[in-house]
C-alpha cells in the first residue's frame, strides 16, 4: 500500500489548481491525480519536482499542511506561516535541535511512538496537549496587566 500524499491539500494551501501544478511539473494531469489517489507509485525525482513547484520539502507531501503549520507555529498565532524550504526539512532540523537540548524527553517520546501501543500514544498525546495549554495559560497574566504597568508579577 502506498503512503498517502496530500497533493490536493497542498495545492489548496498554495492556491494553485492541480492542473496548474501538473503543467508546472511538466506531467500529465491524470498522472498527478493518480499519484494523489495512490494509484501509482511515483519516482522520488518526480516527488522532488512536485514539492519544488509547491515550495515545500519533499517529505511534507506526506502530511496535511495544517499539521505542518501546527508543528511549526505557536498555537495562538493569528496568521501562521510555514518556514522557507531549504536543503534540510526545517521541522526535522528543529527536532534535532530540541533533541540535543532535552535528550531525555526526546528518548521518552521516541520510545512511546516506537512501541506503537495506541493507548500509550493516546495518553501521551492527551498529556502533552494538557501541558501545552498550561504553557499558554501562564503567559496570560502578563497580557492582563493594565497599560503602562511594567513591573513583573509578584506571584
Amino acid at each position: 500500500m502506498l503512503k498517502e500524499l496530500y497533493l490536493l491539500q497542498w495545492c489548496q494551501y498554495r492556491q494553485i489548481p492541480m492542473a496548474q501544478l501538473a503543467d508546472q511539473a511538466n506531467i500529465e494531469f491524470t498522472s498527478l491525480e493518480s499519484i494523489h489517489n495512490g494509484s501509482i507509485d511515483p519516482p522520488l525525482s518526480l516527488l522532488n519536482l512536485i514539492a519544488q513547484q509547491l515550495s515545500i520539502p519533499t517529505s511534507w507531501l506526506h502530511h496535511d499542511p495544517q499539521v505542518i503549520q501546527k508543528l511549526w507555529n505557536d498555537a495562538d498565532e493569528e496568521e501562521p506561516e510555514l518556514p522557507e524550504p531549504h536543503d534540510m526539512d526545517p521541522l526535522f532540523e528543529r527536532m534535532i535541535h530540541v533533541r540535543h537540548e532535552h535528550p531525555e524527553l526526546f528518548v521518552l517520546l521516541t520510545h512511546l511512538v516506537h512501541h506503537g501501543d495506541p493507548k500509550l500514544i493516546r495518553a501521551a498525546h492527551v498529556n502533552l496537549q494538557s501541558l501545552s495549554k498550561q504553557i499558554r495559560a501562564t503567559t496570560l497574566p502578563w497580557g492582563s496587566r493594565p497599560p503602562g504597568h511594567f513591573e513583573p508579577p509578584s506571584d
